[in-house]
Order: C-alpha cells, then sequence, then structure tokens
C-alpha cells in the first residue's frame, strides 16, 4: 500500500530535512546554502515540500513569481523527488501543488529549471502535466 502524501508550504524547521532532496539537483549545497536561498526566494516566493503521512519529505519544490513578457510566470528553479514506492505519485502532487500557485499568483504559465540529470523527472513532470 501506497502511503497518502501531501503538499504543505517549506518551514523553516524543515530545511535539514529537505536539504538530501535539495542535493539530490544542487550536489554542493549545504544548510547554510540552502537556508540563504530559501529566505532569498521568500521575497518573491517560498517552498514547497510533499510529506507522508509519517512527515517524510518525498518532494521539494521552491518557486517564485516573476514578471514574464506576457504577464506573470511562476518560475521554479527547483523540484526534486525522491521515492521510489510513488515516484509518479510525488510528482503529481508537486505538480498540483505548482499548479495551484499559480493561479493563486495569477501567473499565466509556469517555467520549471531541471538539471540534465533530471531528464526522467521532466519527463515524468510533462507526463503528469497533460493528465
Amino acid at each position: 500500500m501506497i502511503a497518502p502524501l501531501r503538499a504543505t508550504g517549506l518551514a523553516d524547521h524543515q530545511l535539514a530535512m529537505a536539504l538530501p532532496l535539495v542535493q539530490l539537483t544542487w550536489p554542493k549545497t549545504d544548510l547554510a546554502a540552502w537556508r540563504r536561498f530559501v529566505l532569498a526566494i521568500r521575497a518573491e516566493g517560498g517552498g514547497m515540500l510533499v510529506l507522508t503521512e509519517e512527515e517524510y519529505v518525498c518532494g521539494v519544490m521552491a518557486y517564485r513569481r516573476q514578471a514574464g513578457p506576457k504577464g506573470p510566470v511562476l518560475s521554479v528553479p527547483l523540484f526534486t523527488v525522491a521515492d521510489l514506492a510513488n515516484r509518479i505519485g510525488v510528482v503529481r502532487a508537486l505538480v498540483d501543488a505548482a499548479d495551484l500557485l499559480r493561479e493563486r499568483l495569477g501567473c499565466e504559465t509556469i517555467e520549471m529549471d531541471f538539471d540534465p540529470r533530471q531528464s526522467h523527472l521532466a519527463a515524468r513532470v510533462t507526463e503528469a502535466a497533460k493528465t
């Protein structure tokens, strides 16, 4: 049985718990750099986590609202998941959270940045966004 998932805003007390997932995408990031990044991005956006009911962090996303040529854009510079049992479920939870944020922040589109090592994840995100 796959545990239920929930998306939630990234709180200060969860930064250390999210760091191992952040390091999957940004391997050289330490806790101090991660804290600085989150503090800086909160001026324009924030972060989201996907948690299991046991509070296991299995997805992390950072976002900001930015101006685009055709209006506001939800920019996602960090999108990482790590769950072998329910990877598509975690992707779906983060994609749904990003879409809700897009609507709430009045953005027309979502732009996600992926590290080249995340090509498989990028394909999963595209697949989840279509359904």
